[in-house]
């Protein structure tokens, strides 16, 4: 569990989501969908995260993030970049660290599906600043010791009826483009489930 402002926490969990609220706090339960090779995710992020992270804050939401591959096999280089990514991210135990380990991720997102990225050393790079105790953070991205188990939750996501990247559900209800617009109509939807 890791402190973030106002007495929130962030919890890694052992499926690789991330959830984030205040002690307490249970509903409503925002689900976000997030594949680190896909380009609208990393503008999702941009766009979203601040307004989560206030709502995750004043205790008006439990967030979850929930990172997965939505891209197949045979679509190289993003299925790959993605894998590595979200493994590599696994890798962080501490829920403050994960969140920024999230945040380098995207700050380094290749800038398009056809680009090789998330190469080993730099997966290791943005990490450089995590506790050397905290699990061997190194041994655990270089042999991508989650690999497996993140195509495994991405095939439960999709079997559950994620289609795309990112998605968003709030108690359970998949969100349309329209509510995830802006921050604002995000905030509206997710203030209208409470």
């Amino acid at each position: 569990v890791g402190k973030i402002a106002g007495g929130a926490e962030a919890t890694p969990m052992p499926d690789g989501s991330l959830v984030m609220a205040r002690p307490g706090v249970t509903a409503p339960v925002v689900d976000i969908y997030e594949d680190f090779a896909c380009p609208h995710c990393g503008n999702f992020d941009r766009k979203h995260d601040p307004m989560l992270k206030r709502l995750a804050v004043a205790g008006q939401a439990k967030i979850v993030f929930r990172p997965m591959v939505i891209f197949g096999e045979g679509n190289q280089p993003a299925f790959g970049n993605a894998l590595r990514a979200a493994a590599a991210l696994r890798c962080v135990r501490d829920g403050a660290d994960w969140l920024k380990y999230q945040d380098a991720l995207y700050a380094h997102q290749p800038p398009n599906l056809g680009t090789e990225g998330y190469r080993m050393e730099e997966l290791l790079l943005y990490g450089a600043w995590i506790p050397k105790g905290d699990g061997d953070f190194s041994s655990c991205v270089t042999s991508q010791r989650h690999a497996e188990s993140v195509r495994k939750v991405s095939r439960g996501y999709i079997s559950s009826g994620v289609r795309g990247t990112p998605s968003v559900r709030i108690d359970g209800r998949t969100l349309g483009s329209s509510d995830t617009e802006t921050p604002e109509a995000l905030r509206r939807a997710i203030e209208a489930a409470s």
